[in-house]
């Protein structure tokens, strides 16, 4: 049997699920999910909840905004990051694969409650 080319949509479509996969395949990605799955937030509040750089924090969303992952909306000079369209149903798969993980599922329950707290926060008191 000879390996024929996929038509071009079929190769896009899995193009975008590669992209997808490769945006979600590093642990400080996966940590902004699980953080943007208790709501909307911005770069501010996503540093200070990891307790790491704007730069870094910054790239990496970029990262899950290329792939979709992520949406993003500009509120004069900050920006405001949300869970895309494509990320629900990965949130969903994410929270079952780790609540088998105890320890992992344990960090990352306090990290979701910590930035739900920090959405409520950001309702009530925009970035200034």
């Amino acid at each position: 049997m000879t390996a024929t080319a996929l038509p071009p949509a079929p190769r896009a479509a899995l193009g975008a699920i590669a992209s997808l996969h490769e945006a979600c395949a590093d642990p400080t990605r996966l940590r902004l999910l699980n953080l943007l799955a208790a709501g909307e937030l911005c770069v501010c509040d996503l540093t200070a909840l990891t307790a790491l750089g704007q730069p870094f924090v910054s790239r990496h969303l970029a990262r899950l905004r290329a792939a979709g992952v992520v949406s993003v909306e500009r509120r004069g000079k900050y920006a405001y990051y949300r869970i895309g369209r494509l990320a629900p149903a990965l949130t969903r798969q994410l929270t079952a694969v780790l609540s088998s993980l105890n320890d992992a599922h344990t960090l990352l329950a306090r990290e979701r409650r910590r930035a739900a707290a920090a959405v409520k926060r950001r309702h009530a008191l925009p970035c200034t």
